[in-house]
């Protein structure tokens, strides 16, 4: 059974910006429930007191993907997601938020620079793959952390409703 195409796409109005504004993150676990209909997210169920916390990104530092691999031979196809977001800071506080994002799977939702939330990791989680830490070299260099959390995904990422993304930071 083949399947079926039930739209195209058409070259809409110059509305796109790129960037982000903040990433938001919770331990996989404690994400009880997702309710999703066509790729947007319309509710999300987080374990009691537990919550999405924000860490904000400087302007035109942070960046996510979501690229599809696909095998003719297999009939497989996966996306492989990826949130990249610098922390602007070497101390032992940053570094103990590094080490705690180190071991855990991890939800990630993004707040997007054209005001819109998407998230990654939804069914597999992420995890951290690499960190950059640095002084940097020159008085104008970042002298902290560069984050690279993926993950390997059955499907693309999801749109988040702007309902549930202004609830993220609410504790379940």
């Amino acid at each position: 059974m083949a399947c079926a195409i039930t739209s195209g796409y058409t070259i809409d109005c110059r509305e796109n910006i790129g960037g982000l504004q903040a990433v938001f993150l919770a331990e996989f676990g404690n994400i009880t429930a997702v309710a999703e209909v066509s790729g947007l997210v319309t509710g999300l169920t987080k374990a009691t007191g537990k919550r999405f916390y924000k860490f904000e990104v400087p302007r035109a530092t942070a960046n996510t993907s979501s690229n599809a691999t696909a095998s003719e031979e297999n009939g497989s196809v996966f996306y492989t997601h990826q949130v990249v977001f610098p922390l602007n800071k070497r101390d032992s506080t940053t570094a103990n938020i590094v080490r705690t994002l180190a071991k855990n799977k991890l939800v990630a939702v993004t707040l997007d620079m054209d005001g819109n939330y998407r998230m990654y990791g939804e069914g597999n989680g992420l995890y951290l793959a690499t960190t950059e830490s640095g002084s940097g070299t020159a008085a104008g260099d970042r002298n902290g952390y560069n984050i690279t959390l993926t993950g390997v995904e059955k499907d693309d990422f999801l749109q988040v409703s702007a309902s549930v993304g202004a609830a993220l930071e609410t504790a379940g």
